[in-house]
């Protein structure tokens, strides 16, 4: 019987070394993968298998250990692969105490050393009809339905192959879905020039043989593994062209995006404005650059037409005006505890296709976190929609809102006598902002006691002026008549994560 599995590498890269062969000695690395490393992984995968389900048994592992040993196994090794240059990591070397020559005891650690980490460049964009995937071909008479069951089970949950850089994806396919493709390296005992070392299985190899573990000393003191062999394959004359990238497939309209923050020191609500005002800019400057081929560095500068495409991340319109009615997309961080964990974009319009790569480039480069320059800066890592959005975007109806962000109002509230103006109280400027939004009346109540100096955001055109960037906030509640849908945001900085309202 003639079983046929497809790989691929995600990350375009598959790291290994051949058996007992150090990086030093064959710069190269493995390729093709060879068939004995191929067999350890899956049969590592059956004991996940078995604690989930309890259906690998023994007896099924043994039989897949014999389906493979018994059958005839050729590759299809795309063409489109080469060599990758040659990276360093650091690796532990010796375990000694630090500092070594310390007169007390010190603490014991290993030592690092940088390693040679040999890999293979693959198409990370391989389909399963495209000639990027490779193909694993095999041929004989123990692939029974219960062995391919384990097979397909344990392939299913391999995460890496080789070293943990390899992340794979391996499935079995239809004999249909590989008719285009034929085998192009083929296994031989005996050596040719050219030709490249693969361990593969002696036809009795056992289940023992294939479980030891390699500080064993059956595996120690030999050569090759009990139950392997060396065999010997011609890699197939490699393309002299490298694969033209495939274009970026065209991202679905979103109205949030979200991103994990790292940072050495913890993130508190007095970086929200400045985080946020600074990816928010790096996020436009990158969607200039996209649309005008980096031919313009300044939106002022760009015609009207490009200044429109601009408007969600800009906050600007075509005129160069600020934006009214909070058209504009919102960012902020979003808190647990005290700490922030993660920045949001959220916007009533849905994000484009342009403007959604460019927030995932801007996330690439690091952001300060404070309004000087200073070595504290915050890394991004884009999270999916397998996340959840946080509570202030989740679209559930509640009737009580409180601010996880202080509110500050747009207007002045005490006027020079200290009293407060008419008509500009809290109260008062949060009401008519909820009707300027659509929202019905709420009862409004100020925590007067959290009150406390924020910054906030100034634009350009004021930074000249009188004006400061500290302001008084408040932690507010709001009891709506009715349960209402969010996100709710609220004064001065509400598009930069000031005024954040979260179902209480």
């Amino acid at each position: 019987m003639r079983i046929v599995l497809r790989q691929k590498f995600p990350f375009g890269r598959f790291h290994a070394t051949p058996w007992k062969v150090s990086p030093y000695d064959d710069p190269h690395g493995e390729w093709p993968p060879s068939p004995w490393r191929l067999l350890r992984a899956l049969l590592a995968r059956s004991f996940q298998y078995g604690r989930e389900s309890g259906e690998a048994t023994e007896e099924q592992q043994a039989a897949l250990v014999s389906a493979f040993a018994g059958s005839r196994i050729e590759w299809f090794l795309p063409t489109a692969t080469w060599r990758g240059p040659g990276l360093r990591q650091y690796q532990p070397a010796e375990f000694q105490w630090n500092p070594a020559a310390a007169k007390e005891p010190g603490m014991k650690g290993y030592k690092t050393t940088k390693a040679t980490d040999p890999f293979w460049v693959t198409d990370r964009d391989a389909d399963a009809d495209s000639e990027g995937a490779l193909l694993w071909f095999f041929d004989g008479p123990g692939w029974t339905p219960e062995t391919l069951a384990l097979l397909d089970a344990c392939a299913a949950r391999l995460t890496y192959f080789g070293r943990a850089e390899s992340i794979t994806e391996l499935e079995r396919i239809a004999e249909s879905r590989d008719s285009g493709f034929v085998p192009n390296c083929v296994l031989s005992p005996t050596r040719k020039q050219g030709s490249v070392p693969v361990l593969t299985l002696y036809p009795n190899a056992t289940l023992v043989d294939a479980l030891r573990t390699t500080d064993s000393p059956e595996l120690a003191n030999g050569d090759v593994p009990p139950g392997a062999c060396w065999a010997f394959t011609e890699r197939p004359e490699r393309t002299t062209a490298k694969p033209i990238r495939k274009p970026m497939k065209e991202r679905e309209p979103v109205q949030w995006m979200q991103f994990a923050l790292g940072s050495r020191i913890p993130i508190y609500e007095r970086s929200a404005v400045v985080l946020t005002n600074r990816f928010r800019g790096a996020a436009a400057k990158r969607l200039l650059g996209a649309i005008t081929d980096n031919k313009i560095d300044d939106w002022k500068k760009a015609p009207r037409e490009v200044q429109e495409l601009g408007v969600t991340l800009t906050g600007k319109d075509a005129n160069g005006e600020p934006l009214t009615g909070h058209q504009h997309a919102v960012f902020f961080l979003h808190f647990e505890g005290n700490e922030a964990t993660r920045l949001c974009a959220w916007s009533e319009k849905p994000f484009t296709h342009q403007e959604q790569v460019a927030m995932l480039n801007a996330s690439n480069s690091e952001l300060s976190i404070t309004y000087k320059k200073s070595t504290w800066a915050a890394n991004l890592i884009p999270l999916d929609n397998l996340v959840p959005p946080p509570p202030a975007i989740r679209q559930q109806p509640s009737q009580c809102w409180k601010s996880m962000t202080p509110y500050v109002p747009p207007r002045h509230v005490f006027g020079r006598s200290g009293k407060v103006k008419a008509g500009e109280s809290i109260e008062e400027q949060i009401a008519e902002a909820l009707a300027s939004r659509g929202l019905p009346t709420a009862e409004v109540i100020v925590d007067t006691d959290s009150a406390r100096w924020v910054k906030v955001h100034q634009p350009r055109r004021t930074r000249d002026g009188s004006t400061n960037d500290d302001k008084r906030g408040y932690i507010v509640h709001l009891r709506f008549s009715q349960p209402v849908k969010g996100p709710i945001f609220l004064g001065h900085s509400s598009h930069f994560g000031l005024g954040l309202f979260v179902p209480a």
